[in-house]
Formats: C-alpha cells, structure tokens, sequence
C-alpha cells in the first residue's frame, strides 16, 4: 500500500473526532501545558523572562536567534496566558485533527518564529507571547478551509467567514493598544497561512490499491517524514517512559521478598570459582 501511495504522490485522508483515551492528549493540550509550566517558572524565577523574550536588536545582528522561538513560551500575565489558551484551544484541536500533528506542530512553530522575525523587522520594542503562533494557526486553517471548499461546502464558507472576521477585528483591537504586537500576529498569520498552503492538506478524490475512490491529501510539498513522524514518536517514547515509570513505583510498594535476596546470592556465587570436591587424606 505505501508504495502505491508513493508512486501517486498521494495519501488517504483519515480525521479521527471519537474521544481520547484516557493518558492519551492532543498536542494543543500539550502546548497549553508547556505555556503553563513556563509561566509558573517565570513567576520563581524571573531571569527566563529576560533571557527568552525578543529583543530586536540582538536578532537583526544575527546574536541570541534563540529569540525567535523562546518568546511563543513566555507570557507577561496571567490574562495575556488566558487569552492564548482560550484561543489556541479554540481552532487548535481542529487544525491538529485535519493537518495531523506532525504538520500542526510544525505550522505552529515556524508561525512563532516568522511571527518574532516580522516583528523584530518592524519594532524595537520586546515582546513575548504565544500569540503570534497562534495567529499562525488560525491563519493556515483559514488557508485549509478556503482550499478545500469543495469538501466542506458551506459549513466551510461559514468557518472560513468568520475566521477573518476575528483577524480582521485583533488587528483593528491591536492597533488600538500601543501594548500589542501587532506586527507579530500579522507575521504569525503570514508564516501558518505559508505553511497551510506548501505543506497543508491539499484534498482530492483518489483511488486505493483496490481500485475504489475515496478522498486523499495530496499536498504541493510533503515534509519529511522524519518531521511529519517526530510528534508521534516523541508521544510513543513519553508513554513508554510513563509506563516504566508506573511498573518502578508498583514495584516498590510490593512487600519485601526473601528469596530476593537468595536469588542476588546465588548469582554471585555463581561468579566464584567452585571449591575443589577432591577428597583428603
């Protein structure tokens, strides 16, 4: 089947909406969590905020690119970090859902750094936030939606409406408050709606190696699978590590057994040399 799919340069599209199970969350999730823990570090120690925020000139001078990607993690308030949660949970899960969480991770940081380059270019004030990435977001689905119409039909059309009728309104709120980084959430929208339309899902009727028809993605580029795979495998090696770590705790509350020991000791008779059974005389 992969060969097939190879040679036609095309892959079936599955989107999968049937609940999580339990221990298994998406990767907005996983995102917010992040955000949230770094928020909290901020709080007791707040060297991170100066180190990761971006500054502008130590970005155009090619020093500190570090700073295109820490900001997207830091946040300067609680309600600043409220208000990206809210809005990346709000289009995030359908995005990661229909580009997968390879493309959806992968849009979301290259937003966030295209978000921190624009605005370094623009301003030399600092800035931090998630925004600019989750503008990117929103900017691909608009891209996704507006693409792929003919799937969607008019439930897209809607979607898509008012998806620019919110980016149309941050701007015009943005530009409004001297406190906002307008020129990031512009670069961030630039960078995901990029991204949506190189690498984002591209739908189309397709036929399977048994010769029937169904929808397949087929994108203008396709990304590495070694990017494309990495947020599955990252996920595998996290609930391996969380498994181990669950059979290590069960096995210290388990009482104390005896033959453990024994057992310990025959292994390290077993690495000395045997006695001679020769009889004396």
């Amino acid at each position: 089947d992969e060969d097939f799919y190879d040679r036609q340069g095309y892959r079936p599209w599955h989107v999968d909406f049937s609940p999580r199970s339990p221990g298994h969350y998406s990767w907005t999730s996983k995102i917010v969590v992040v955000n949230v823990f770094m928020y909290i570090s901020q709080i007791f120690f707040p060297s991170i905020t100066q180190r990761g925020i971006k500054l502008s000139g130590p970005i155009l001078q090619g020093e500190q690119l570090w700073r295109l990607a820490t900001p997207m993690f830091l946040h300067g308030g609680l309600p600043h970090l409220l208000t990206n949660t809210y809005s990346l949970q709000a289009v995030g899960n359908d995005v990661e859902r229909y580009f997968g969480p390879g493309r959806y991770i992968f849009t979301y940081l290259m937003s966030g750094v295209v978000a921190n380059y624009v605005s370094a270019i623009k301003t030399p004030n600092p800035s931090l936030g998630a925004s600019g990435a989750v503008f990117g977001i929103v900017g691909a689905y608009y891209v996704f939606l507006n693409r792929n119409a003919h799937v969607f039909g008019r439930q897209g059309e809607a979607m898509s409406g008012a998806i620019s009728r919110t980016i149309m309104m941050n701007v015009i709120l943005g530009s409004m408050s001297p406190m906002v980084d307008n020129w990031s959430h512009l670069g961030g929208a630039l960078g995901g709606a990029v991204c949506a339309y190189v690498f984002g899902p591209r739908l189309m009727v397709g036929e399977t190696p048994t010769g029937a028809r169904t929808i397949v993605d087929k994108p203008i580029m396709r990304l590495p699978n070694v990017l494309e795979q990495m947020p599955e495998r990252v996920g595998e090696r996290m609930r391996m590590m969380k498994r181990r770590m669950q059979v290590e705790s069960f096995q210290s509350d388990l009482p104390y057994k005896p033959w453990r020991k024994r057992r310990i000791d025959y292994r390290r008779r077993q690495n000395v040399a045997p006695k001679s059974v020769r009889p004396s005389f």
